[in-house]
This record gives structure tokens, sequence and C-alpha cells, in this order.
């Protein structure tokens, strides 16, 4: 009988902050809630974590044509939550959520099959022909 050796690690918690507003607000879809409310939730939800709480960075603000955007130059991550007023966020539902990236699926090289051994490598060396130097001409006068 084999003894258990397993070592158990703490989890290391490498989620976005808008992936943990996301796991945190799922039960509030349609509401509106203030920044206060959504750090709670959030710490509610995980509360082992020390990572800040930024709901501005998750937050979109919709166009008049219906779209919801990011609202500054940058980009933070997916957009979980609609800016609805000064500290005031409507939580989306999930086909809603604007995703900031799909995941791309790398795909390694073939690993191309093993050629024929090569001749073994033998060193020669073969003197360069020099360069002609250009004639210099005279002057004429």
């Amino acid at each position: 009988m084999e003894a258990d050796n397993k070592v158990s690690l703490p989890e290391e918690n490498t989620m976005s902050n808008s992936s943990r507003i996301e796991k945190a607000t799922r039960e509030y879809v349609g509401a509106v809630l203030t920044s206060e409310q959504i750090s709670e939730l959030v710490k509610q939800s995980d509360p082992s974590s020390n990572k800040g709480v930024y709901p501005g960075d998750a937050a979109g603000k919709r166009l008049e044509d219906g779209t919801l955007t990011f609202r500054g130059k940058m980009s933070y991550g997916d957009l979980v939550l609609e800016l609805v007023g000064k500290n005031q966020y409507k939580v989306l539902a999930t086909e809603a959520i604007v995703r900031l990236h799909k995941k791309a699926v790398v795909v390694p090289p073939p690993v191309p099959a093993p050629a024929a051994p090569a001749p073994a490598a033998t060193t020669t060396f073969v003197e360069e022909p020099k360069k002609a130097t250009p004639k210099k001409l005279k002057k004429t006068a």
C-alpha cells in the first residue's frame, strides 16, 4: 500500500478584474449597482483575494445605435457592466457581455520526419582569388 504523498499548494487567483466581477454578479443580471456594492460582491465571492476591484474598467457605454463599446482609449477586459450614470453600473446578461479577446488556439508546427543521415562533413579550405585593385589614372596636362 502506497502512502498518499500529495502536497496541497494554495491556489493562485489568476482571474482578471472583469472575470471576478462577472463571477460575483451573475445573480444580479439587470440590476443597477454602485461600485461599492460590486466591490462587496466580489469580496464575498472570493474572500481570500486581496486584489483591488475596478468596476469602471469592466464597464462600457451604450452608443446611440444601441451598441456597447469601451469608454476610453484603452480597454482593460471584458465589458460585463454598462455605465448608466455616475457610479451606477447595470449588470449585463451573459449573452450581452462584450468579450475583449477570443483565445486563439496555438497549433504547434508539425515535426518533420527524420531525414536520412547526412554524410560526415569534411572541412576543406579554398583560397579566395585576390581582388583586382583598380589602376590609378595619371593626370594629363
